[in-house]
């Protein structure tokens, strides 16, 4: 529209007769446009690109150039964005003449002679179904905004914090601007690594809505040391809660602990997890064991992680169902014998996010995208973090401090018969120490003390369960599992974890006293102060089984164990 209209509408009106384009222009300006007139088509052409109209009426039958062909150059000249309603004036009272204007463009036609009353009537017809035009467009660009805005937050916040972006391979592609599908990796404080591959409900911006709350409580929960049943567990019920119920998650979340040679995976309404060796050789799949996240207020209770032994070269990968269900023109689904042998093709080439997505879109052949691509690839090795050992210079001023000197505080916490099943009181302690102490780098090695003592404590004295069990591979699975039986009917036993922080000129010292109910166990081998020689001993020919303590050794100043073996204290210390 002309800017020096104002807010005035503009209208062109078309035609070789001045007396029409004279009475046309006069009923136009009583419904208050301003009018502009054009006696042929080419010289329609030319005005409307000048001055943007917002309604044009076209005579048929007119020299140069006729309205039908000025009609279907003003239409491909019209702006996706802006409506401009052109209307035939025409004597013809033909079904021909309707049918060609509509095919040339025209929104309408009005067959002369017709009256004012008629015609304004007309105008006012055609400029509501105008105006309500405009306003859902202005509606989707801001529709459209909030997307962009929305797929900014998604990859410039959300998974651009992910941990391991150079090593984790990540495919997404969505059907839309914005993806339903959502990628989440952090480190757990034990050098773990905790992986989401996350399927919201349909695809675009509707499906975000639990995009944030479920990242940030993934790498909260992640990072204070809670197990992936926990954080499983907290993710199901918030999203219960804040989703509608048609709206839920298909996920699969993932531990991959390289200090134990195992992965956790946990399958909710995705496509098979699967394992891949090195040479792209199937080792297990994992098929989905639970509704997805969302859909039910609390977890199945007989449903666990499954436990699974790996090797230093194995991948985990992951995948939405996107990638089987995209089509061809033939309407054949690109499934999951086609996806195995993508898969197997990139381990061997080492990209499996390029050859999967090359052999989707070769399958394809350019037809349109129905739903949201994702996969993850996950290398099992490489993960393990070095540790801070104690050195002789902060034993020494340790030994040098007062013994009687008090403790700056204490915290303590009992957990009795089904508690320790449903309550795991590491992440409440850490959270407890940097609440007073601030955050720091070394609490990590605590957390890991800790962790270890407590598991040792609920492990093997109140379920008592054997650690050989452990000493191959596959025994970590089995133990799991066996843990899992011996916790679900747990009744009675305690464990009690007691804190105590001394300030040292610099750095610190917190004194760990853990004991439980169980019988306890042989402690000839871990009582007293741990030498170097003994550290360096536990660091070398570790077997599956015991490793844990061997690495509480090497982070601790001091490591004793009651007679019996049901009470230890640690001593960590820090600069």
């Amino acid at each position: 529209m002309n800017q020096d209209l104002g807010n005035a509408k503009l209208a062109l009106v078309v035609d070789d007769s001045k007396m029409q384009r004279t009475v046309l222009g006069v009923l136009l300006k009583e419904e208050k446009y301003h009018v502009l007139c054009a006696e042929n088509g080419a010289q329609a052409v030319s005005m409307y690109i000048k001055y943007q109209p917002d309604l044009v009426l076209m005579d048929i039958n007119m020299p140069v150039m006729n309205g039908y062909e000025a009609a279907r150059k003003i239409k491909t000249l019209t702006h996706e964005n802006s409506l401009c309603p052109l209307i035939f004036i025409t004597s013809m009272a033909t079904d021909q003449a309707y049918i060609e204007s509509i095919e040339a463009g025209g929104d309408g036609i009005l067959v002369r002679p017709f009256s004012p009353e008629v015609f304004k009537a007309k105008i006012k017809s055609i400029q509501r179904i105008s105006d309500l035009i405009i306003k859902n467009k202005a509606l989707q660009q801001a529709q459209q905004k909030d997307v962009e805005l929305a797929e900014q937050l998604m990859s410039g916040v959300i998974e651009a914090r992910n941990f391991a972006q150079d090593k984790i391979g990540i495919l997404k592609k969505a059907a839309t601007l914005f993806s339903g599908d959502i990628q989440l990796t952090a480190r757990c404080p034990n050098g773990d690594v905790n992986v989401l591959l996350g399927d919201f409900t349909g695809h675009g911006l509707r499906s975000s809505i639990g995009a944030i709350p479920l990242s940030e409580t993934f790498r909260t929960m992640t990072k204070k040391g809670f197990t992936l049943v926990d954080i499983i567990s907290q993710v199901n019920q918030q999203l219960h809660q804040l989703l509608p119920t048609d709206l839920f998650l298909a996920a699969a979340f993932v531990t991959v602990s390289s200090h134990e040679n195992t992965v956790y995976i946990f399958n909710a309404g995705l496509p098979d997890a699967y394992i891949f060796d090195q040479s792209g050789g199937i080792k297990q799949r994992v098929p989905s064991q639970h509704p997805p996240i969302g859909v039910l207020p609390t977890l199945i209770s007989d449903v666990s992680l499954s436990v699974i032994s790996i090797e230093e070269a194995d991948r985990v990968v992951l995948i939405s169902d996107g990638i089987l269900e995209a089509r061809n023109p033939q309407g054949e689904m690109f499934d999951i014998e086609r996806f195995e042998r993508a898969a197997t093709t990139g381990i061997v080439h080492g990209n499996i996010t390029e050859a999967v997505l090359m052999s989707v879109n070769q399958f394809c052949q350019q037809m349109p995208q129905e739903d949201d691509i994702s996969l993850i690839d996950i290398p099992c090795g490489g993960w393990q973090q070095p540790h801070v050992v104690n050195t002789p210079q902060v034993a020494s001023e340790v030994n040098d401090t007062n013994s009687s000197i008090e403790a700056a505080w204490q915290w303590r916490l009992k957990l009795m018969g089904s508690r320790l099943s449903r309550v795991n009181p590491i992440p409440i302690a850490m959270n407890q120490i940097q609440e007073i102490e601030g955050n720091a780098e070394h609490w990590q090695n605590l957390l890991t003390i800790l962790t270890e003592l407590f598991v040792n404590s609920l492990d093997h004295g109140v379920l008592g369960l054997d650690s050989t069990m452990k000493s191959c591979a596959d025994g970590f699975a089995e133990y799991f599992l066996e843990r899992e039986q011996r916790l679900k009917s747990i009744t009675d036993g305690f464990v009690e974890v007691n804190l105590s922080y001394y300030p040292l000129t610099s750095g610190g010292r917190i004194i760990i006293a853990i004991s439980d109910s169980g019988n306890g166990f042989k402690v000839k081998n871990y009582n007293g102060i741990i030498s170097q020689q003994q550290k360096d001993k536990a660091e070398h020919g570790l077997k599956l089984s015991g490793r844990g303590i061997h690495l509480v050794t090497q982070l601790c100043e001091s490591l004793q164990y009651s007679e019996r073996g049901n009470q230890v204290k640690a001593t960590y210390v820090w600069q």
